[in-house]
């Protein structure tokens, strides 16, 4: 009985010591996100803006539909359109395979800084028959273009290798995309694209950015932004573990304390 009367008291104080320094922990709030700069689009009467500006996270968030709509100004020859969504830059290591002996390992990793955590580009048709080479990487559309080596590569490899090897396994976890033909136009200049974002997309301020060509120049351009922000729970355990380590820490000790005494009640009791 003294056994269990003493984990209980420190079950109990652990609580209390947590639960007050939560009580004392500011509140973290979703960071605004910086307005755009004047696009190009407003004087040239290109419009385009989103259904939804933000997104909530939470414990069960399973991923979210962006929708991207608009008008161009001219309704005889609307131009092609390019719709391109792209999440905050995060660092990136790719490594490739070789072989040694008989298992095959991955070897030579290759930092990249500021890659686009999510890359989305959506268009009526492939992009090299809407921009020239040069333009589609200079504007970002290529999501290769955006990541910058911070580490040397090994002497008998390319870079560009690398940086395919990136774009591969960011598509294979559907956090880089790429729809050809999924911009709807309609009568009158209007068009229309929607990009899924995954359940594992990172959390930050996302940028939409539409971009007008005719005749494979870039005419105008206009912009919008999409904070997608960790809500409720989800929110405060984030804030908690990367604010304040040492209590969250202190957390998660206290509730693997107390699973532990219930479990050793019940088992004791049958």
């Amino acid at each position: 009985m003294s056994a269990r009367a003493g984990l209980s008291t420190l079950v109990r104080a652990a609580c209390a010591l947590v639960l007050a320094a939560l009580a004392l922990a500011p509140v973290a709030r979703a960071a605004t996100p910086a307005q755009p700069p004047a696009a190009a689009g407003a004087a040239s009467g290109l419009a385009a803006a989103v259904t939804d500006d933000v997104i909530a996270v939470t414990s069960d968030f399973r991923g979210a539909r962006i929708t991207v709509f608009g008008a161009t100004p001219a309704r005889r020859a609307p131009g092609d359109v390019v719709v391109a969504i792209r999440g905050p830059g995060a660092p990136i290591t790719v490594m490739r395979k070789r072989r040694t002996g008989p298992l095959w390992l991955n070897r030579d990793p290759v930092s990249f800084a500021d890659a686009p955590s999510f890359h989305a580009v959506v268009s009526a048709k492939p992009l090299v028959q809407i921009a020239s080479t040069r333009d589609i990487w200079e504007l970002g559309l290529d999501p290769a273009a955006q990541a910058r080596l911070t580490s040397a590569t090994p002497s008998d490899a390319d870079p560009s290798d690398y940086r395919q090897g990136l774009v591969r396994l960011q598509r294979a976890r559907g956090l880089y995309q790429e729809a050809p033909r999924g911009l709807v136009l309609r009568p009158g200049g209007l068009f229309k694209a929607q990009v899924a974002l995954p359940a594992n997309a990172q959390p930050g301020a996302y940028r939409a950015d539409v971009y007008l060509f005719r005749n494979g120049r870039l005419q105008a351009t206009e912009s919008a932004t999409i904070l997608i922000s960790r809500q409720g729970l989800e929110q405060t355990v984030y804030a908690l573990a990367q604010e304040r380590p040492l209590i969250y820490g202190l957390f998660t000790v206290a509730l693997a304390l107390s699973a532990g005494w219930v479990a050793a009640l019940i088992f004791r009791r049958s």
